[in-house]
């Protein structure tokens, strides 16, 4: 009984790491919020670059 081999304990492939899994997530809403209010926010600043209208009559579009 001493000499029996023991099957090495193999991990679940089906085993996941929910608390990386959640910081993961939570670091890719954080970077994807960012980027949206950069994006919102670029268009709303223009450093200091005025609109300007293009001259010409309205008949020409």
């Amino acid at each position: 009984m001493a000499d029996e081999i023991v099957p090495e304990q193999v991990p679940d492939k089906f085993t996941y790491d929910y608390e990386t899994i959640r910081n993961g997530g939570l670091i890719f809403a954080v970077v994807a919020f960012v980027v949206g209010l950069l994006i919102i926010l670029s268009r709303r600043f223009r450093c200091g670059a005025k609109k300007r209208r293009r001259q010409g009559d309205d008949d020409e579009l």
